[in-house]
């Protein structure tokens, strides 16, 4: 569905959290989220694509790079401005939810 990331970061945002804090909670919970999402996978019998298995050692690394990148920016925004800047991420993802329904 893909509305497991706005989801928790509205609720996140509700607790007022330091942006360093509610990073970490936010990325821990999707550690959790998805360990749990392809542990059923692996025992329900999924396999990948010999293709996607091959890209998966291209977008793994990659994935690292974006989060490196994200801190960078994230590291910008002074904290009394952290809770707006999630807000407007928020409301820009519900303006693509109604215009480009999932």
């Amino acid at each position: 569905f893909g509305m497991g990331g706005a989801i928790r970061s509205l609720f996140l945002s509700a607790f007022n959290l330091p942006k360093e804090v509610y990073i970490v909670t936010g990325a821990a919970i999707a550690i959790f989220i998805d360990i749990s999402r392809l542990g059923t996978y692996l025992l329900r019998g999924t396999s990948l694509e010999k293709k996607t298995l091959w890209a998966m050692f291209l977008f793994v690394p990659l994935s690292f790079l974006g989060a490196k990148i994200a801190k960078h920016i994230v590291d910008k925004i002074p904290q009394k401005y952290f809770r707006t800047v999630i807000a407007v991420f928020l409301l820009v993802m519900a303006i693509k939810l109604i215009v480009y329904p999932a």
